[in-house]
């Protein structure tokens, strides 16, 4: 299995996501980039899927990226999106850091898609976008408001810095 793999595709309107192995940062950008097509004005996406068959673990950026794609969901009228096959591990996750209420969980087979693109990182991670998505997960319980504040204070700082630098 891939150390980190993502892909992405239509099984009819339905737009399905799947990541593989030990989820990051890294994939993030290339992710929410590739979904602003999807999820654009022309789309005929009618249901969001994520595949966790091959999931092992997710970091606390790609969480937050999850977080904000149930948001967009929902605020385009898709309704949560449905994770399937997700472990003990991916769960555990879930459950810590209060998502269970965004997310639809279905023990049956994701629907597969017609074809999919994998995706790569090849953009650098800004600090900014590793923020806003730890305020997601921040916004969410207090715990993860205590959880995340230190890392949310250096990366305002790393911010202020860069822009000073400008």
């Amino acid at each position: 299995m891939a150390e980190e793999s993502l892909s992405i595709g239509l099984s009819g309107s339905a737009l399905v996501v799947a990541p593989e192995g030990h989820m990051t940062a890294a994939l993030c950008p290339a992710l929410t980039q590739r979904l602003a097509a999807f999820l654009g004005p022309e789309a005929r996406v009618e249901s969001f899927h994520l595949d966790y068959a091959r999931c092992r673990y997710m970091d606390s950026t790609f969480l937050g990226l999850i977080v904000s794609l149930s948001k967009k969901a929902q605020s385009l009228g898709l309704g949560k999106p449905v994770v399937h096959g997700a472990d003990a591990q991916c769960m555990s996750l879930f459950r810590t850091m209060g998502m269970t209420r965004l997310l639809q969980f279905e023990e049956g087979p994701c629907p597969q898609p017609d074809a999919t693109e994998t995706l790569s990182a090849h953009e650098a991670l800004k600090a900014s976008f590793i923020l806003d998505a730890h305020r997601e997960l921040m916004d969410l319980s207090p715990e993860n408001e205590e959880r995340f504040s230190a890392l949310a204070g250096a990366l305002e700082d790393a911010i202020r810095m860069e822009s000073e630098d400008l």
